[in-house]
This record gives C-alpha cells, structure tokens and sequence, in this order.
C-alpha cells in the first residue's frame, strides 16, 4: 500500500448485482488507500454480499438490507454505521469502477485542509466524463446547473457520488432521512452548505462502467427533478 497517513477513514460502497465490479473495485482500494471498506448491498440477486464476505478481508464489512431499497437510503445506513463507530472521515464512491481510486489521497489531503466535504468534480478543470452518451451528459450537466442556480451553490459537481465527509458533513447528510434515491447526493449538499460547513472539489475523470447496466431509470430523474423543488421551496 501506499504510505498515506491517515485518521480513522472509511469508504462507503453501495452495490446492487455488482460482484464482478466491486471486487475488482476493493482490490484496487487496497493498492493505494488504507481505510475500513464498508459495502452496502441491497440484496442483490447475484450474490454481490455473499461474494464479498467470503474474501475474508480484514477491513472489509458487509451489511446486507434483506428488503430496503434505493442508492440513498443505502449510502445513509454506511453513514449511520460509520458515525456510530467514531470515523474522522468517511468516503461514498459507486461500485461500477467509474470512480477511480487513484484519487483517494487527493480527496483525504483536501480533507485534511480543514473542508468538511470535498467533492470529486467532472465539472471543474482537470475533470471530465469519458465515455458517455451525449442524452446522459445533458441530463447531469443540466441537473448541476439547476441546482447551483436554484440553491445558489459554490459546487460544480453536486450530483457526484464520489466525495469525503467529515464527521460533522455526517450528522448533516444523516438527516436527509427522506432521501432514498439519487437526490441523496443534492439533499446532503444543501443542508452541509446551510449549515456553513466547508466544501470543496477536486478534479477526477469519470468513466462509464463497462460491466453491468446504469441503474439510473427515467423514473428515478423525474423523482430528482420533484425533489429539487422540494430543496428549493424549503430555503
């Protein structure tokens, strides 16, 4: 491993039929970033938990929800989990491979700069998206912009999952407790930056998965849209 000094750090990730990912994904955390891996798995029909919990790997827990459902409400039990056992920071990141490891020690030193959320950016210079269709690249450019107009944010990125928290950006994304899907990401924002806390971004490149499919259904962005207003109409 690389030699990183770090405090308590874990690094949330939610998986839904993602064993193949996923593995691969944990083998290159363990390469370049020292941290307790926590894998959320909503039971996934592929076996995803069972998988992980037979690597043996000591800093790897896996919580399986039997019958809940959804990216937020998975990324909030992490975060529940790792605010009850006292980590200093915790890092969320999807499990597709689109969020490369190699950035971890970039988002921990920002961190450590005294910021209580740092955000892997695709929209800031160094940043960027490889390999998505234009529809997709319409729809997340589009939703950041919304939501930097309508909620006046200093983040370019907002919708990324790919962030760290510190433990007092926690106790604030914890209380999005309605957040059971992709708004997730826009609610802890909104209430980290209400409550004044530091935020920040870092560049990274994106790139779409390779293996499996988006989860992302037309459904699920309508549910964002409504949500959006919901944020904006609290203010």
């Amino acid at each position: 491993m690389a030699d990183v000094q770090v405090k308590k750090v874990g690094i949330i990730i939610p998986t839904y039929n993602e064993k193949d990912n996923v593995t691969k994904l944990i083998s290159e955390i363990n390469k370049i970033f020292p941290a307790t891996i926590l894998v959320v798995d909503d039971n996934s029909p592929d076996g995803t938990g069972r998988v992980l919990k037979s690597l043996g790997l000591n800093n790897l827990m896996v919580e399986v929800r039997e019958t809940e459902k959804g990216l937020g409400g998975a990324i909030r039990k992490g975060l529940s989990i790792a605010y009850d056992r006292d980590f200093d920071y915790v890092v969320t990141m999807d499990a597709d491979l689109s969020h490369d490891p190699i950035y971890l020690p970039k988002l921990y030193k920002k961190a450590e700069e005294g910021y209580d959320l740092v955000i892997g950016s695709r929209y800031i210079k160094g940043g960027g998206i490889q390999n998505w269709p234009l529809k997709r690249k319409i729809i997340s450019k589009g939703a950041n912009t919304l939501f930097r107009l309508l909620l006046r944010s200093p983040l370019h990125d907002n919708t990324s999952n790919y962030r760290i928290y510190s433990r007092s950006a926690i106790k604030e994304a914890l209380q999005c407790d309605s957040a059971n899907g992709y708004e997730f990401q826009i609610c802890t924002v909104f209430r980290i930056l209400r409550a004044n806390l530091r935020v920040s971004e870092v560049p990274i490149i994106f790139k779409d998965r390779e293996v499996g499919k988006s989860k992302l259904s037309n459904r699920e962005i309508i549910q964002w849209f409504k949500y959006l207003i919901k944020l904006y109409l609290s203010r």
